[in-house]
């Protein structure tokens, strides 16, 4: 069976070695920090996997404790000790993100309790997030060509990205611009403001990666010397601005041998380099 380390947080040093004897009777390995700062170096550097703080501490407190651990892994279930009448003080931390409680004085049955609700939402989490890296989920858009339909389609997309699990901002922002200039580009261009045509949004969601597909109902165009010019711009700005930026803020375009549909990719993780079709 795998070690399972519980980080141990107060300025009290009878609460820890208390709470660090129950875990060893447990057979939980306990780590142990004064303060919120040294909690984080810990979970920076070793594999956590529950933590129990106390609220009031010097340097940091349990509540920045949780928001940073937050930032950091958002993982990691976090139980917060308080006394008996601090209701307002363990509601904030609830909202903040802690997923229970233990009250002064605790019993072991208590924090045996806690520990097996905390462990059991971590694999809930984890098993989750292996799950999500094998899942494809698609989204199909049918709009008809009117201008003023653009806006609330681009949010459209956005809000489903969001639902999607993609949290990044910036990202949500490059996302949101290519679709506004990839909506323009074939309500304009491909369908001519013709509003007996229509334009197709397709959406796919990986674990790695975001792509939308966009296609009008116009003859297309040759886009070879297009992506040639995207490949090689230096001093020059290619003449057509909306795909031009639409290539740089993604990391792969491409288009159907018609050139009526034109298909971007955004990579979830930075690392990977743009590519050309």
């Amino acid at each position: 069976m795998r070690q399972i380390n519980v980080l141990v947080v107060d300025d009290d040093s009878n609460v820890l070695s208390t709470l660090s004897e129950i875990l060893s009777e447990l057979r939980i390995s306990p780590l142990t920090a004064a303060d919120g700062a040294e909690a984080i170096e810990k979970i920076k550097t070793c594999k956590i996997d529950l933590i129990i703080t106390d609220l009031m501490m010097p340097n940091m407190d349990g509540f920045e404790l949780i928001n940073k651990t937050r930032q950091i892994n958002a993982n990691i279930p976090i139980a917060v000790i308080s006394g008996h009448g601090d209701v307002k003080n363990v509601v904030n931390a609830l909202n903040r993100g802690a997923f229970n409680f233990v009250t002064k004085p605790f019993t072991i049955k208590e924090i045996e309790n806690v520990l097996k609700k905390g462990l059991r939402l971590r694999e809930y989490s984890l098993g989750t997030h292996r799950l999500l890296e094998g899942i494809k989920n698609y989204s199909e858009m049918e709009i008809p060509s009117y201008p003023h339909l653009i806006p609330s389609a681009t949010l459209y997309v956005v809000r489903e990205c969001q639902w999607r699990g993609i949290e990044d901002e910036a990202v949500l922002s490059n996302i949101s611009i290519c679709m506004d200039e990839l909506l323009n580009n074939a309500l304009i261009h491909g369908n001519d403001l013709d509003e007996t045509k229509k334009i197709f949004v397709r959406l796919s969601f990986e674990h790695e990666k975001f792509t939308m597909s966009v296609e009008d109902e116009g003859n297309g165009f040759d886009y070879n010397n297009l992506l040639i010019e995207f490949a090689e711009f230096s001093q020059t700005l290619p003449k057509k601005r909306g795909l031009f930026i639409v290539n740089y803020l993604t990391d792969e375009i491409s288009f159907n041998e018609k050139g009526n549909v034109i298909t971007m990719v955004k990579n979830l993780k930075p690392e990977t380099g743009r590519v050309f079709h």
